[in-house]
């Protein structure tokens, strides 16, 4: 092999690392600042979510949006010291408050929660929270299995760190969540 086949393959290979960094540093970048792949780790989420279902989180969401009530987030547990995903609830400001008979209230005004399964049955203590700036109330679908803003109370802005966008497995549940 002469000197100048050994230049071109140097620098074809050369060429090859050079897009394989490059690539690398791309997937950790969108990894760390826009999305992350997140598996559900308990099943108070159910049956929106799994337990095991694989899930994309959007990172920079709430940089552009406000929290919407209904929104599905993956958030940093105060309590559990772990990531956890949850349904949000109340929004700042407002009031939230349960009665035995399961209904969940708004500033005294009863919020319909389509996204239960349909003959959900479910008791509350009659307890009420005001929420307050940068806070949030979260809760899981699987209201009678969930560790959620009713124990560790409403989460601040900061322990949300992404809005659920997709799910990606298992393949039977591919879609956007519920």
């Amino acid at each position: 092999m002469n000197s100048k086949n050994k230049k071109n393959i140097f620098k074809e290979l050369l060429g090859y690392l050079i897009v394989a960094a490059i690539a690398a540093m791309i997937s950790i970048g969108l990894r760390i600042f826009v999305i992350e792949p997140f598996i559900v780790p308990t099943p108070s989420m159910s049956p929106t979510l799994l337990v095991g279902d694989k899930v994309i989180v959007n990172k920079l969401e709430y940089n552009f949006t406000e929290v919407q009530r209904g929104d599905i987030v993956a958030i940093y547990s105060p309590l559990e010291k772990k990531n956890l995903v949850k349904r949000v609830i109340g929004l700042e400001g407002e009031e939230i408050s349960f009665n035995i008979d399961g209904q969940v209230f708004i500033n005294g005004d009863e919020i319909l929660e389509l996204y239960l399964p349909e003959g959900f049955v479910v008791s509350y203590e009659n307890k009420s929270y005001k929420i307050g700036d940068n806070e949030y109330f979260v809760m899981g679908d699987n209201r009678n299995n969930s560790a959620d803003s009713r124990v560790f109370g409403p989460i601040s802005i900061d322990n949300i760190f992404g809005k659920v966008i997709f799910i990606y497995g298992p393949f039977s549940r591919i879609g956007k969540p519920g």
